[in-house]
């Protein structure tokens, strides 16, 4: 129920056309031809933003994981690796490898579930179950039925910054909504939740 066609592209790149219930097929394929260099820029641009995002992994370096640290070894085999391989192979590895994700989620749902049960008792609250996701922007979610979902990515971040998501997602459980009275139950048993909160705003997207 437009009365324009126009293009929206998101943070990941996707293009996606509105136009008019109306409108010509050919009509938004002209459009779309038009603005193809603009279209091409800002994939550019979002490409460039996520490439500045992504970790990037080295062998030596040091990675947090709930305040432990840990050294990252490239090695497999006692042979070196092209390292590019290695990257890849971290996350596929299905046998006894130093970090791959099924070992990450595994601390991370063991942490979560403990901290939840810990935060809920204190607040007074009831929920269904804790479940790991994989969403990268989306720290956690609760459900109408109390069931709480939390990115598994948790794991990197400091364990103050976990707890702050916990009460952040179990303060649902007395407020379905981000209204005053929401925060206010935040900040009862999390009373410097805003310095988390920017925390997150400001390093969320490094993992």
């Amino acid at each position: 129920k437009r009365r324009t066609i126009a293009i929206v592209i998101d943070s990941e790149g996707k293009c996606r056309v509105r136009a008019p219930l109306q409108a010509r097929l050919r009509d938004i394929e002209h459009f779309v031809q038009a603005k193809t260099g603009w279209i091409e820029q800002k994939q550019q641009h979002y490409a460039s933003v996520q490439k500045k995002r992504q970790l990037i992994l080295t062998d030596g370096m040091q990675l947090s994981v709930l305040d432990n640290s840990y050294t990252l070894r490239l090695t497999e085999g006692g042979r070196e690796k092209r390292l590019e391989e290695l990257i890849e192979r971290l996350y596929t590895f299905s046998g006894s490898y130093p970090f791959p994700e099924k070992w990450l989620r595994q601390q991370a749902l063991a942490v979560l579930q403990e901290r939840t049960e810990h935060y809920a008792e204190l607040m007074g609250v009831v929920y269904q179950s804790v479940k790991l996701s994989s969403a990268a922007k989306r720290w956690g979610s609760c459900s109408i039925k109390g069931n709480l979902n939390f990115s598994w990515r948790l794991v990197f971040y400091p364990l103050a910054v976990l707890d702050y998501v916990v009460v952040h997602e179990l303060a649902h459980r007395r407020e379905m909504n981000h209204s005053a009275a929401f925060w206010k139950v935040v900040a009862t048993w999390m009373p410097d939740y805003k310095k988390y909160r920017k925390w997150l705003r400001d390093n969320g997207n490094q993992f």
